[in-house]
């Protein structure tokens, strides 16, 4: 990655952050700021995301049956017999996102087909493994482990294994990807394996989660529209940028400085949608730029971000 995008991404990625509605307040971006410098995952206190029981169960076909409805049927095999077997799944599910807590009680195997949706694990306890083909990652605390959304995969786990799962449509993120890059995405987007943390939104994704569940099991889940868009705009972004995949030549490469008129366009739809949930996604439609583009220029025509212009229109009071 080159400097210049290094750089980009630093201003770019806090803006989200900042304008993601209640669940990173200003309060709060200090303290993440700094953690974003760690390699190891913060680990939530008590059981995280316990206001969204899912799974209690001894019961292997019910824990099977539930994953179905959210992700995939897997073939479960507990590693010494459903004796020892007892399943905890918490899951908080907002539009196109999805973030969930597992223990299980005892070693146990999981066997999952192709799900069409992104996944990577944050393991807090424990250690386990991930097969995808000829590929395997460890896991244990501080790392991390992503499936791809066409990938069958399987996974083993110790009997005092715990994690924490992001979980990300396909369809939305490559959405996401057209938007930031204005590129038409032919072929399905996969990540390559093994992965590396190095990257700094990799790090930051890895401290952003635990944080971020920490807080809706504090809180409870967001009741705003916009709220949720946002928060997902931060995660997608993190995800997309942090990570490399078959498209990150282009999420890479120099985007051009959108035009005044497009900023203009951009600025237009803001104002007239601004007590909505408005996403970058929105803007490089009806722009016909993409995010990237269109960051850089606000930055050179207006000296601030999109995100910041829509935070200032909404603070705004409503004309009479």
């Amino acid at each position: 990655m080159s400097i210049r995008f290094a750089g980009e991404f630093h201003s770019y990625v806090p803006l989200l952050i900042r304008c993601g509605g209640g669940f990173l307040p200003l309060s709060c971006v200090a303290a993440f700021s700094t953690l974003r410098l760690s390699n190891t995952t913060v680990v939530p206190s008590a059981k995280p995301l316990e206001r969204f029981p899912f799974v209690p169960s001894r019961d292997v076909e019910a824990v099977s049956d539930a994953i179905e409805s959210i992700y995939a049927r897997p073939l479960l095999v507990p590693a010494r017999g459903v004796e020892g077997f007892n399943a905890t799944i918490n899951v908080c599910n907002l539009n196109n996102v999805g973030l969930a807590y597992g223990a299980f009680g005892g070693g146990v195997g999981f066997d999952f087909p192709a799900s069409g949706f992104f996944s990577q694990l944050f393991p807090i306890r424990g250690k386990g493994e991930i097969v995808c083909g000829r590929a395997s990652a460890a896991l244990s605390p501080g790392s991390s482990a992503i499936v791809s959304a066409d990938w069958a995969h399987k996974a083993n786990y110790s009997a005092d294994y715990e994690h924490l799962i992001l979980r990300i449509s396909a369809h939305a993120l490559t959405k996401k990807l057209t938007a930031m890059t204005g590129a038409t995405i032919n072929e399905p987007l996969r990540m390559d394996s093994p992965q590396s943390s190095r990257h700094p939104a990799a790090r930051m994704l890895q401290q952003y989660v635990p944080l971020f569940i920490e807080m809706l099991s504090d809180a409870g889940p967001p009741s705003s529209g916009w709220t949720i868009a946002q928060t997902e705009q931060v995660l997608m972004t993190l995800f997309l940028c942090g990570h490399r995949h078959n498209y990150s030549h282009l999420v890479e490469r120099e985007a051009p400085d959108a035009a005044l008129r497009q900023v203009r366009r951009a600025e237009e739809y803001i104002e007239a949608n601004a007590q909505q949930a408005v996403t970058l996604e929105e803007l490089a439609e009806v722009t016909g730029a993409s995010a990237f583009s269109l960051f850089r220029g606000f930055r050179k025509h207006r000296g601030y971000s999109p995100l910041e212009f829509l935070a200032q229109v909404r603070s705004k009071p409503p004309k009479s």
